[in-house]
């Protein structure tokens, strides 16, 4: 079961707006076509959303991640197969992709981010979410992808110097990998700034990197922006 493992934790009060603007009725709509795998029907939904102006920050947390969540608890509770599951995280995957280039801001800042997930890692919808949020905040952005093998990785630093490297790790059983990359990472470019997501720190396991200079860990939406805003160039 690939169930929805995010770069970033859903917490309570995620989205800033004064007034919510993915109503209960708009979200139960595209849920309902998210179980039936209806791609045209979530699409429109989701076009919709982006006409009216609603930001992607909403759409990520309160659409895409919270549906993914729900799915994830109805599967547990075997009110879905995996086969509905898969389906509708491959819709999920083309909707994201279809929001961060309607959101793509032009006015770039002059920064590149690196985001990646570590190796033997698949769940990468919250890595590709963030991704679209760098690039909706005038990041020069690069989305390696899944299961990426960590010399890949390294490639990938030393060809494109990022301002940051973005790292996605779901789950505990991985931390070794998540930590052997991240020093492989400082003993290659000591002063490379790294951000980590993902649940697999998400147990009161984030402390594991205070050892690392530059290195961070981002529990949501709200620290990224708090990041984003102290590396925005004026």
């Amino acid at each position: 079961m690939e169930s929805f493992a995010p770069f970033f934790r859903l917490e309570t009060g995620e989205t800033n707006s004064p007034v919510k603007m993915i109503s209960e009725a708009v979200y139960l709509h595209y849920l309902n076509a998210l179980l039936d795998g209806d791609k045209t029907q979530c699409t429109q939904i989701v076009q919709r959303l982006i006409q009216n102006n609603v930001s992607i920050k909403e759409i990520y947390m309160e659409l895409f991640q919270r549906s993914m969540y729900r799915i994830g608890q109805m599967w547990e509770k075997e009110k879905c197969s995996i086969a509905d599951e898969h389906v509708a995280t491959n819709i999920t995957e083309g909707l994201i992709e279809l929001v961060s280039t309607s959101f793509v801001n032009e006015n770039k800042i002059g920064r590149m981010a690196l985001i990646t997930c570590i190796d033997k890692e698949f769940h990468d919808l919250g890595a590709r979410m963030v991704a679209g949020y760098f690039s909706a905040n005038g990041w020069n952005t690069m989305y390696v992808g899944s299961n990426t093998p960590e010399p890949e990785i390294i490639r990938l630093i030393q060809d494109k110097r990022p301002d940051v490297v973005g790292i996605s790790s779901s789950f505990y059983m991985n931390i070794n990998r998540l930590i052997k990359l991240v020093q492989t990472i400082k003993e290659n470019f000591p002063e490379q700034e790294i951000l980590v997501g993902g649940q697999a720190l998400s147990e009161d396991h984030s402390n594991i990197l205070s050892g690392y200079e530059n290195v961070s860990y981002i529990t949501c939406l709200n620290g990224l922006d708090k990041y984003l805003a102290a590396h925005h160039k004026h």
